[in-house]
């Protein structure tokens, strides 16, 4: 009796319908896997440039702080010498101390505020709390940006691409034994075949339980 050709036989149909939707399942699950990766590369490089900016920023308010307070210290000392002229037993001499006071001393301590405008930032022994300036400074950012947040969300999405590369091996590994069972004997092809639908069942449960749990996850600690 002459055997059926495979298009006549229902289960190398099969085989061949399971063969392709496998294949069609293990592309997306590369697909999928390619994109968590680039997604946590982002996540990576946006937490580099997060920090970078961070460091620019207290950069910016170190620069600024001791340039006032390069001021403020000219300020101090051009102070302290009109006291001593304006203390003077001469007249001429306290007419001059009077002079920078009035025309020079402002000028100088616009140039140093608000650390000479400001009383808080005095010190009890005339000597300027920079720490303060800065934490000052500091508060004056209204947009921070916490590149740990990014660097957390990438570990993450480094972590869900390893799981789901093994969702891809589990689903190569399926394909190899459904495409066994397509050139096998008739007596060892019904067992590949099981094997390969069991292996693809796993791997599909497994991509779809890592894409639930990592989304479970990162929703839990938004």
């Amino acid at each position: 009796m002459k055997r059926p050709n495979w298009f006549t036989s229902r289960f190398e149909v099969i085989n061949a319908v399971l063969i392709a939707l496998v294949s069609l399942t293990t592309a997306f699950s590369v697909w999928r896997t390619n994109v968590v990766g680039s997604d946590a590369a982002d996540a990576s490089r946006q937490g580099l440039i997060d920090a970078v900016k961070n460091q620019a920023y207290e950069n910016e308010n170190y620069r600024k702080a001791y340039e006032e307070a390069g001021f403020a210290y000219q300020y101090a000392v051009k102070e302290a010498e009109v006291n001593a002229l304006e203390d003077a037993s001469s007249a001429e001499i306290r007419d001059r101390g009077v002079n920078i006071r009035q025309y020079l001393l402002p000028n100088m301590q616009l140039m140093g505020q608000p650390l000479t405008t400001d009383e808080k930032y005095r010190n009890a022994d005339g000597t300027y709390d920079l720490e303060k300036r800065l934490d000052d400074m500091r508060s004056e950012n209204t947009d921070p940006v916490d590149p740990s947040l990014s660097f957390k969300r990438a570990d993450s999405l480094f972590s869900q691409q390893r799981w789901l590369v093994i969702g891809s091996i589990l689903l190569a590994v399926s394909l190899f034994w459904l495409a066994l069972a397509e050139v096998s004997r008739e007596g060892l092809r019904t067992i590949e075949f099981v094997i390969g639908l069991a292996v693809y069942l796993i791997g599909v449960l497994w991509f779809l339980g890592v894409e639930v749990i990592f989304f479970l996850v990162r929703r839990g600690g938004a």
